[in-house]
């Protein structure tokens, strides 16, 4: 088991939080489940997973499918701190396993969640937001 404590930092320019990651084993991403919640997709789960970091994040399905699907980090239920533990512990104590789930999802990123794909979707919705309205 591990122990400590959480350290605020504060607010942080992108280059101290790249090194933040640099220094991370993995990243939390442990919202409740609020609806606005369970049917949103987090940046800061893709940063983690572009950094490289295996993601231990709320389990909800839409969370799941991601990190299910592409193999990048573990779901818990985020109002059981127990569950919690255990996916940090389990990071922290299998290094192999977090190498590879981190791994997983960057390839992730680059293959699937980036500009390159989401590109067109995004701006077709621009577009559509922008044309008048028909009565």
């Amino acid at each position: 088991m591990y122990g400590g404590g959480v350290v605020y930092l504060g607010f942080v320019d992108r280059a101290k939080v790249n090194q933040i990651y640099g220094a991370s084993v993995a990243g939390l991403v442990l919202l409740l489940p609020i609806k606005n919640y369970l049917e949103s997709r987090p940046i800061k789960m893709y940063e983690y997973m572009a950094s490289g970091l295996p993601v231990i994040a709320s389990d909800f399905p839409l969370w799941r499918e991601v990190i299910d699907g592409y193999d990048c980090g573990v779901c818990v239920m985020p109002n059981d701190p127990e569950a919690a533990r255990q996916a940090i512990n389990l990071v922290l104590e299998d290094r192999r396993l977090a190498q590879r789930l981190g791994a997983n999802g960057r390839k992730a990123v680059e293959k699937n969640f980036n500009w390159g794909c989401e590109e067109k979707g995004l701006l077709d919705l621009y577009d559509s937001l922008s044309m008048p309205a028909r009565y």
